[in-house]
Protein backbone atom coordinates (compact mmCIF):
# COMPACT_ATOMS: atom_id res chain seq x y z
CA UNK A 1 0.00 0.00 0.00
CA UNK A 2 1.41 3.38 -1.00
CA UNK A 3 1.98 5.81 1.86
CA UNK A 4 1.57 9.53 1.35
CA UNK A 5 3.86 11.94 3.22
CA UNK A 6 2.38 13.71 6.20
CA UNK A 7 1.96 17.49 6.42
CA UNK A 8 5.14 17.79 8.50
CA UNK A 9 7.08 15.83 5.90
CA UNK A 10 5.75 18.00 3.07
CA UNK A 11 6.99 21.04 4.96
CA UNK A 12 10.59 20.00 4.29
CA UNK A 13 10.37 19.11 0.62
CA UNK A 14 13.94 19.45 -0.72
CA UNK A 15 12.87 21.28 -3.91
CA UNK A 16 11.50 24.21 -1.91
CA UNK A 17 15.02 24.85 -0.61
CA UNK A 18 17.22 23.63 -3.46
CA UNK A 19 15.53 25.43 -6.35
CA UNK A 20 15.66 28.93 -4.79
CA UNK A 21 19.23 28.27 -3.68
CA UNK A 22 20.22 27.26 -7.20
CA UNK A 23 18.56 30.39 -8.63
CA UNK A 24 20.46 32.64 -6.26
CA UNK A 25 23.63 30.69 -6.96
CA UNK A 26 23.16 31.16 -10.70
CA UNK A 27 22.80 34.92 -10.28
CA UNK A 28 25.80 35.24 -7.98
CA UNK A 29 27.80 32.86 -10.18
CA UNK A 30 27.17 34.90 -13.33
CA UNK A 31 27.99 38.10 -11.47
CA UNK A 32 31.18 36.56 -10.15
CA UNK A 33 32.14 35.31 -13.60
CA UNK A 34 31.75 38.77 -15.13
CA UNK A 35 33.53 40.46 -12.23
CA UNK A 36 36.32 37.90 -12.30
CA UNK A 37 36.81 38.41 -16.04
CA UNK A 38 36.96 42.19 -15.55
CA UNK A 39 39.49 41.89 -12.73
CA UNK A 40 41.58 39.46 -14.77
CA UNK A 41 41.68 41.87 -17.72
CA UNK A 42 42.62 44.80 -15.48
CA UNK A 43 45.38 42.79 -13.80
CA UNK A 44 46.56 41.40 -17.16
CA UNK A 45 46.13 37.82 -15.97
CA UNK A 46 47.26 35.39 -18.69
CA UNK A 47 44.40 32.95 -17.98
CA UNK A 48 41.41 35.26 -18.06
CA UNK A 49 38.84 32.55 -18.70
CA UNK A 50 40.16 30.27 -15.96
CA UNK A 51 40.26 33.12 -13.44
CA UNK A 52 36.72 34.20 -14.35
CA UNK A 53 35.43 30.62 -14.13
CA UNK A 54 37.03 30.13 -10.72
CA UNK A 55 35.55 33.37 -9.40
CA UNK A 56 32.15 32.44 -10.81
CA UNK A 57 32.27 29.01 -9.19
CA UNK A 58 33.19 30.48 -5.79
CA UNK A 59 30.36 33.02 -6.02
CA UNK A 60 27.92 30.30 -7.06
CA UNK A 61 28.95 28.17 -4.08
CA UNK A 62 28.63 31.10 -1.69
CA UNK A 63 25.24 32.28 -2.96
CA UNK A 64 23.59 28.87 -3.16
CA UNK A 65 25.01 27.59 0.15
CA UNK A 66 24.05 30.75 2.03
CA UNK A 67 20.50 30.71 0.65
CA UNK A 68 20.04 27.02 1.45
CA UNK A 69 21.37 27.31 5.01
CA UNK A 70 19.29 30.42 5.66
CA UNK A 71 16.10 28.74 4.43
CA UNK A 72 16.80 25.63 6.51
CA UNK A 73 17.36 27.73 9.64
CA UNK A 74 14.14 29.67 9.11
CA UNK A 75 12.22 26.43 8.65
CA UNK A 76 13.84 24.82 11.68
CA UNK A 77 13.11 27.81 13.94
CA UNK A 78 9.55 28.42 12.77
CA UNK A 79 6.75 27.03 10.63
CA UNK A 80 8.47 28.04 7.41
CA UNK A 81 6.92 31.52 7.12
CA UNK A 82 9.79 34.03 7.12
CA UNK A 83 7.43 36.99 7.46
CA UNK A 84 6.62 36.05 11.05
CA UNK A 85 10.20 36.75 12.16
CA UNK A 86 11.07 40.15 13.57
CA UNK A 87 13.77 42.24 11.82
CA UNK A 88 16.18 41.57 14.70
CA UNK A 89 15.60 37.81 14.44
CA UNK A 90 16.26 37.97 10.69
CA UNK A 91 19.57 39.71 11.39
CA UNK A 92 20.56 36.93 13.80
CA UNK A 93 19.58 34.17 11.38
CA UNK A 94 21.30 35.85 8.43
CA UNK A 95 24.48 36.34 10.46
CA UNK A 96 24.49 32.72 11.59
CA UNK A 97 23.83 31.55 8.03
CA UNK A 98 26.71 33.65 6.74
CA UNK A 99 29.03 32.29 9.44
CA UNK A 100 28.09 28.68 8.65
CA UNK A 101 28.54 29.34 4.93
CA UNK A 102 31.97 30.87 5.44
CA UNK A 103 33.00 28.04 7.77
CA UNK A 104 31.77 25.29 5.44
CA UNK A 105 33.21 26.67 2.21
CA UNK A 106 36.39 27.70 4.00
CA UNK A 107 36.95 24.09 5.02
CA UNK A 108 36.04 22.72 1.59
CA UNK A 109 37.67 25.25 -0.73
CA UNK A 110 40.39 26.97 1.28
CA UNK A 111 41.43 24.55 4.00
CA UNK A 112 41.15 24.50 7.75
CA UNK A 113 43.33 27.58 8.27
CA UNK A 114 40.82 29.84 6.48
CA UNK A 115 37.66 28.39 8.02
CA UNK A 116 37.49 30.66 11.07
CA UNK A 117 38.31 33.79 9.08
CA UNK A 118 35.67 32.87 6.51
CA UNK A 119 33.07 32.35 9.24
CA UNK A 120 33.80 35.77 10.77
CA UNK A 121 33.84 37.66 7.48
CA UNK A 122 30.70 36.10 6.02
CA UNK A 123 28.90 36.26 9.36
CA UNK A 124 29.52 40.01 9.48
CA UNK A 125 28.44 40.33 5.85
CA UNK A 126 25.22 38.44 6.60
CA UNK A 127 24.46 40.69 9.57
CA UNK A 128 25.29 43.88 7.68
CA UNK A 129 23.36 42.91 4.58
CA UNK A 130 20.23 41.93 6.49
CA UNK A 131 20.40 45.06 8.64
CA UNK A 132 20.74 47.29 5.56
CA UNK A 133 17.79 45.50 3.95
CA UNK A 134 15.68 46.00 7.10
CA UNK A 135 16.45 49.73 7.17
CA UNK A 136 15.65 50.14 3.46
CA UNK A 137 12.44 48.12 3.80
CA UNK A 138 11.26 50.14 6.81
CA UNK A 139 12.01 53.42 5.04
CA UNK A 140 10.13 52.26 1.95
CA UNK A 141 7.16 51.22 4.08
CA UNK A 142 7.07 54.62 5.79
CA UNK A 143 7.20 56.39 2.43
CA UNK A 144 4.33 54.28 1.11
CA UNK A 145 2.24 54.94 4.23
CA UNK A 146 3.06 58.63 4.07
CA UNK A 147 2.09 58.91 0.42
CA UNK A 148 -1.21 57.16 1.12
CA UNK A 149 -2.09 59.94 3.59
CA UNK A 150 -1.10 62.65 1.06
CA UNK A 151 -2.62 61.54 -2.28
CA UNK A 152 -2.37 65.02 -3.77
CA UNK A 153 1.45 64.85 -3.61
CA UNK A 154 1.81 61.47 -5.33
CA UNK A 155 1.73 62.90 -8.83
CA UNK A 156 3.74 66.02 -7.99
CA UNK A 157 6.67 66.70 -10.25
CA UNK A 158 10.18 67.62 -9.16
CA UNK A 159 9.48 71.37 -9.22
CA UNK A 160 6.42 71.02 -7.00
CA UNK A 161 8.31 68.85 -4.50
CA UNK A 162 11.20 71.34 -4.47
CA UNK A 163 8.87 74.28 -3.76
CA UNK A 164 7.06 72.34 -1.02
CA UNK A 165 10.28 71.30 0.69
CA UNK A 166 10.71 72.54 4.25
CA UNK A 167 14.19 73.81 3.34
CA UNK A 168 12.89 76.13 0.62
CA UNK A 169 11.95 79.64 1.84
CA UNK A 170 9.67 80.09 -1.20
CA UNK A 171 6.47 78.09 -1.07
CA UNK A 172 4.28 77.15 -4.02
CA UNK A 173 0.61 77.32 -3.04
CA UNK A 174 -2.07 75.00 -4.30
CA UNK A 175 -5.42 76.31 -5.51
CA UNK A 176 -7.03 75.50 -2.16
CA UNK A 177 -4.24 77.19 -0.19
CA UNK A 178 -4.37 80.26 -2.44
CA UNK A 179 -8.16 80.49 -2.06
CA UNK A 180 -7.86 80.22 1.72
CA UNK A 181 -5.23 82.99 1.72
CA UNK A 182 -7.52 85.27 -0.32
CA UNK A 183 -10.45 84.56 1.98
CA UNK A 184 -8.31 85.48 4.96
CA UNK A 185 -7.29 88.76 3.33
CA UNK A 186 -10.92 89.54 2.47
CA UNK A 187 -11.97 88.92 6.06
CA UNK A 188 -9.18 91.22 7.27
CA UNK A 189 -10.28 93.96 4.84
CA UNK A 190 -13.92 93.60 5.91
CA UNK A 191 -12.89 93.89 9.55
CA UNK A 192 -10.89 97.05 8.79
CA UNK A 193 -13.84 98.52 6.87
CA UNK A 194 -16.16 97.79 9.79
CA UNK A 195 -13.77 99.53 12.20
CA UNK A 196 -13.46 102.48 9.80
CA UNK A 197 -17.25 102.78 9.51
CA UNK A 198 -17.55 102.79 13.29
CA UNK A 199 -14.96 105.57 13.54
CA UNK A 200 -16.82 107.59 10.89
CA UNK A 201 -20.10 107.16 12.76
CA UNK A 202 -18.45 108.34 15.97
CA UNK A 203 -17.07 111.43 14.23
CA UNK A 204 -20.47 112.20 12.71
CA UNK A 205 -22.15 111.88 16.08
CA UNK A 206 -19.57 114.19 17.67
CA UNK A 207 -20.02 116.73 14.86
CA UNK A 208 -23.80 116.65 15.16
CA UNK A 209 -23.58 117.09 18.91
CA UNK A 210 -21.26 120.07 18.50
CA UNK A 211 -23.61 121.65 15.95
CA UNK A 212 -26.52 121.30 18.33
CA UNK A 213 -24.57 123.21 20.93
Amino acid sequence: MQQFPSSSARLYVPESIIIPALKVGAITGCSGFLLGGLVAVVRSTPTVGLFAAGTGFNCFALGSTYTAIRSIMFRALHTGDEVKFTPKEKVYVSGASGALTGLTLGLVLRGRSNAVAGAIVWGLLGIGGQYAYNVADERHTQEVLGSSHMPEERGANFTDRAFRSKWNPIKKLTDEEYGAMLNGKLLAIEAELAITNEEIEKLERQRSSENEK
